[in-house]
């Protein structure tokens, strides 16, 4: 899948229907209109609150991942950059892990419980 505006708000539909706002894994906020847009901000409750949102990929590229459409998810863009191209990474207090789904050939995201 060529990663673009519109295919990017396909994604975003099959994902999360014809809604404005929507949560990604970690839990940020994006706004629909804001793909791509490093400076969309809203506020809520006298706060501002980032909502810019980009394509990430989760199994990275880096570690054989592809643009194939189950390997593409909606991340606010902080959210990605922080991830960046790792397979184990922390987002604030959260760690996360790129694992493989068994019995399949596709990848998800993680997040793993302290021991």
């Amino acid at each position: 899948m060529n990663i673009n505006r519109e295919n990017a708000l396909r994604l975003w539909e099959e994902y999360f229907g014809d809604v404005n706002f929507a949560e990604d894994f970690h839990g940020n906020l994006m706004c629909k209109a804001a793909y791509g847009d490093e400076d969309y901000f809203i506020c809520r409750g006298g706060r501002k609150i980032y909502c810019g949102w980009n394509i990430h990929h989760i199994l990275p590229k880096a570690n054989g991942g592809t643009n194939a459409k189950h390997n593409l998810i909606c991340t606010n863009i902080e959210t990605n950059r922080q991830a960046e191209d790792k397979i184990t990474f922390w987002i604030d207090d959260s760690l996360y892990q790129v694992r493989k789904i068994p019995n399949t050939k596709e990848y998800d995201i993680f997040e793993l419980e302290e021991e």
